[in-house]
């Protein structure tokens, strides 16, 4: 683990309490994508404190109340013009410097899915406590589990047969909602083959913690076969 790894985690531990930060290991472009931008804010931040950290330790020693001067008072200045810009003019730039790649990110994640290429389709229905995948590419129906092929964007048709879920698969991407009477796409694009936590991120329910389903990301080859035997079961 590098120290910016290490770094990140100390802050999120200490802001969260957990300690199981999948996000900081992804197997997606999209979350990869979403970990530059968190690197990035850090990064920022941590520029900010180290500033202020040092202004404030180097007047604490300067300007210390030292013996024989508790009575006098330091001489008052009217301000300082080129300071006062100065102030104004960084958050702005740290502010543009933050909002570009933001803004840009954001709109690369938002790509509508007529327009990707060669996608695979997979319908997902959350209900209390379950999640059902459909692929109508095969006819293929799964429970708690979905199975993708590595290296190919899959399109998720979002919906739900009761409340209000989130889909979310730490690794792979970002969360999104699942909604009653309205459907919500997501597009995600595996890097690595593996075995990956789903889940809910909206509390649903008394048995919320349940509702978690196994991603499994196989060769294409391997998808293919695997479509093939699922859909001869089917029929």
């Amino acid at each position: 683990m590098t120290f910016r790894h290490a770094l990140f985690v100390i802050v999120i531990i200490s802001a969260s309490g957990c300690s199981n930060i999948a996000v900081l290991n992804p197997k997606g472009s999209e979350a990869q994508s979403e970990l530059n931008l968190l690197y990035l804010s850090l990064a920022l931040m941590s520029i900010v404190l180290l500033v202020v950290f040092t202004l404030f330790t180097r007047f604490l020693m300067k300007y210390r109340e030292r013996p024989g001067q508790e009575n006098d008072f330091p001489t008052q200045v009217n301000g300082n013009k080129k300071l006062e810009i100065t102030w104004v003019i960084i958050p702005i730039v740290i502010l543009i410097i933050l909002a570009v790649p933001t803004f840009a990110t954001t709109y690369q994640l938002d790509n509508k899915p007529e327009i990707v290429r060669e996608p695979l389709e997979i319908n997902v229905t959350g209900q209390q406590y379950k999640w059902k995948f459909y692929y109508p590419q095969h006819d293929i129906t799964l429970e708690n589990e979905v199975k993708l092929p590595v290296d190919r964007p899959v399109v998720f048709t979002l919906h739900s047969k009761d409340v209000i879920h989130s889909f979310w698969i730490p690794q792979l991407g970002g969360k999104k909602d699942v909604l009653p009477n309205q459907e919500n796409m997501l597009t995600l694009t595996p890097l690595e083959t593996g075995v990956y936590d789903g889940k809910c991120a909206e509390l649903c329910g008394a048995n919320h913690a349940l509702m978690t389903f196994d991603t499994t990301v196989i060769e294409q080859e391997a998808f293919n076969q695997w479509a093939r035997v699922a859909d001869l079961q089917e029929d």
